[in-house]
């Protein structure tokens, strides 16, 4: 079929082969693998960003395992939490709010003991809660806040109600 064709037409056919052979190779090989390489980089950019702050989290955690060792947990003057929560509300000036003192069981974390202690605080004002929280965050002596729930009361909305569980670590 070809030799039927003047050579001026013979060219434009095998010019048109040779475009397409081309563009077949570039769409069918070329392009898939640049895009998978694209891809790849991205992938290898995106882990190498993951690495580096799970190795900033490592140091971060070996100096946090480091404090907790350096610091002395055994118990804090000798008082279980309870009595030092009771301390902390007598200090904070919220003795009168707090309806409620619930001890949960102590659980052991590895080498450790938690104590827990749930409170229950009614009509607090917004710099009563403020000057109990700072009791607890700066004179409690290894008393932590483990969660905390304020509500409004419905009556007078400048007066909170407050729910929050205390927790003390401790070797035994």
């Amino acid at each position: 079929m070809i030799k039927r064709l003047n050579p001026r037409e013979r060219w434009i056919v095998i010019a048109g082969l040779v475009l397409l052979g081309i563009l077949s190779f570039w769409y069918l090989l070329l392009n898939p693998y640049f895009e998978t390489m694209g891809t790849l980089d991205r992938r290898i950019a995106a882990d190498r960003r993951n690495l580096t702050r799970v190795s900033q989290m490592s140091e971060q955690i070996i100096r946090l395992r480091q404090q907790l060792a350096g610091a002395d947990l055994h118990n804090l003057g000798g008082k279980p939490l309870f009595i030092q929560v009771e301390n902390l509300t007598e200090q904070a000036g919220v003795r009168e709010q707090l309806l409620a003192m619930r001890p949960q069981p102590v659980t052991t974390q590895g080498e450790f003991r938690q104590q827990l202690v749930e409170i229950r605080l009614e009509k607090l004002s917004l710099a009563q809660l403020v000057k109990l929280l700072h009791a607890i965050e700066y004179r409690s002596g290894g008393v932590q806040i483990k969660s905390l729930r304020v509500k409004p009361r419905f009556e007078n909305r400048s007066e909170l109600d407050v729910n929050m569980v205390l927790m003390s670590l401790e070797k035994p």
